[in-house]
């Protein structure tokens, strides 16, 4: 009796994990022809980032809230211990935040004259960040592989799924 319970314990523990997607879709648009590019993509949620996310559950003051998103031209392949960009080029805070059972979606919009070059990575990110590039806390890291323009628009909407 007493293996069967702990089995069964084990296996409730299992049923209960929590854990925390990250996706990301990048919309270019080009302002002069109307083309628009679309680029998904799944991406890992940073180690300080979970790290954040638990300390605000704490009640912790300025941490898990997530204000800004940013590119960079770094071709490393991202990893969860990762806590800037590699070379970050852009940021720009998040104008629209909003969530639907447990997902999180916060939005972006770069106009022609911003984050213009040729993009490898973006970034999520908050706690204590502010307009300066590689401040506060990296929540996401994603790679990507796009040319950016004066005559494009990009929309970043980033989505965080607790399941």
């Amino acid at each position: 009796m007493e293996l069967k319970s702990v089995i069964l314990k084990k296996n409730m523990k299992l049923q209960n994990t929590i854990t925390i997607k990250g996706h990301v879709k990048l919309e270019f648009r080009n302002v002069l022809t109307g083309k628009i590019e679309i680029f998904e993509v799944d991406n890992l949620v940073t180690t300080a980032g979970k790290v954040s996310i638990i300390q605000n559950l704490r009640g912790l003051a300025n941490k898990g809230e997530i204000t800004y998103t940013a590119v960079g031209t770094d071709a490393t392949a991202p990893d969860v211990a990762n806590t800037d960009l590699g070379t970050e080029i852009e940021r720009k805070l998040v104008s629209v935040r909003s969530n639907t059972s447990n997902v999180a979606t916060f939005q972006t919009f770069y106009t022609t004259s911003e984050a213009n070059g040729i993009l490898k990575e973006a970034g999520l990110f908050g706690d204590d960040a502010t307009a300066v590039a590689d401040t506060g806390t990296l929540f996401c890291h994603t790679a990507i592989d796009k040319t950016k323009t004066s005559s494009e628009t990009l929309t970043i909407t980033w989505t965080l799924q607790v399941g």
